[in-house]
């Protein structure tokens, strides 16, 4: 079997997670899934927008106009499209294979712009099953479909061994995590902390996203300028998967109040096998990601596909956060046990070793 993944947004190769450069969900799975099939002797390429041929962990990255070499195209044994797709590069490349073509949906619905509902498709690979359901609609009688979860970098998984003490990793006074592309939470942060700081201050807050609220270069430094100088909070920015790991795991809670209509989050996967206590919405997937360890503050319209406009409720978040602050400081051998159970987990269920059957035998059924 010879896979080809398709990305027509970014440029990389397979060790973009080891470049200690900020990498998003999508391009993390591409790299971490084709590196667990190459290790099961399943051949993969990357098709992306790289500007030369380039080889990284024994998988080629090719730019996207290598999909016209019609000698090449017969090689493949399925091509997957992830994150983001056009029609007529689906158009171009059925032309010239009858190999199955899989879209690997990240968006929370199906649109003209993004991710076309595309004739040329074969199949569709879903993240979560609250995704597939709101996309019924859009799915096209002649797919095959079928949900497959993301999973975390091996760097999270390894954070913790199984008898090593989870809270004496822990910063005291306790520290707050915010993980995350900037809309999916982190514009209502100073909301939460200016309705916690009258409950208590032993605590600081590290914000990991470009907190970029506009294209306006000026505004954007302004604004992080105003985050950082924010009391409690410590920092302001996006780092590596490696640093990033560090710091979860000396972090005692995620807070995430996040609007945003998510199809997977594997910042709260990571969070999880990080032993943070996680607090964030009942948006979206977010409850079925967190599996009944996190915390849900109730928002409006949990369920709605495409709005992230609804309103924050700060307090209830301050609450919350209070509440699990006191608990995480004053019932250690508690927490201690739940954080266990919590990464045991997401360790067992969320490595992308596990991913590779799963895809191989939806990917021998679009081809039946």
């Amino acid at each position: 079997m010879h896979l080809a993944f398709v990305d027509i947004v970014y440029d990389y190769t397979a060790d973009r997670p080891e470049s200690g450069q900020p990498l998003g969900g999508t391009t993390s799975g591409i790299c971490f899934l084709a590196r667990e099939m190459k290790k099961v002797g399943i051949e993969c390429t990357f098709f992306n927008k790289i500007k030369q041929p380039a080889e990284a962990h024994g998988i080629p990255s090719l730019p996207l106009e290598a999909l016209a070499d019609e000698r090449a195209n017969p090689a493949y044994s399925a091509f997957i499209f992830g994150g983001r797709w056009v029609e007529w590069l689906g158009k171009l490349i059925r032309e010239k294979t009858s190999r199955p073509l899989i879209g690997w949906m990240q968006e929370s619905q199906f649109n003209p712009e993004l991710v076309p509902s595309v004739p040329a498709f074969d199949g569709i690979v879903f993240n979560s099953e609250w995704q597939k359901r709101v996309n019924q609609p859009f799915v096209l009688p002649h797919w095959k479909q079928t949900v497959i979860r993301n999973a975390m970098n091996p760097r999270f998984a390894d954070l913790f061994g199984p008898d090593e003490p989870i809270l004496a990793a822990k910063t005291k006074p306790p520290v707050l995590i915010y993980s995350g592309v900037t809309p999916r939470g982190s514009f209502h942060l100073p909301a939460v902390l200016d309705a916690l700081r009258p409950r208590r201050a032993d605590f600081s807050m590290e914000i990991f996203c470009d907190c970029t609220p506009s294209r306006d270069p000026k505004a954007n430094v302004d604004y992080i300028g105003w985050m950082k100088s924010l009391p409690n909070v410590a920092h302001v920015g996006m780092v590596g998967q490696t640093e990033l790991a560090q710091r979860m795991k000396r972090g005692a809670l995620l807070v995430s109040p996040n609007p945003w209509p998510e199809t997977s989050c594997i910042a709260l996967i990571e969070a999880m096998a990080a032993g943070l206590c996680a607090i964030t919405t009942n948006r979206a997937v977010l409850p079925e990601t967190g599996e009944g360890f996190a915390q849900h503050i109730e928002i409006e319209d949990p369920d709605h596909p495409l709005r992230f406009d609804m309103p924050m409720p700060y307090e209830k978040f301050a609450a919350a956060i209070d509440r699990t602050m006191s608990h995480w400081l004053n019932e250690p051998e508690e927490v201690e046990r739940a954080l266990r159970k919590q990464i045991d987990h997401f360790r067992a269920r969320y490595q992308w070793a596990q991913r590779v059957k799963p895809w191989v035998k939806f990917i021998e059924s679009v081809r039946c």
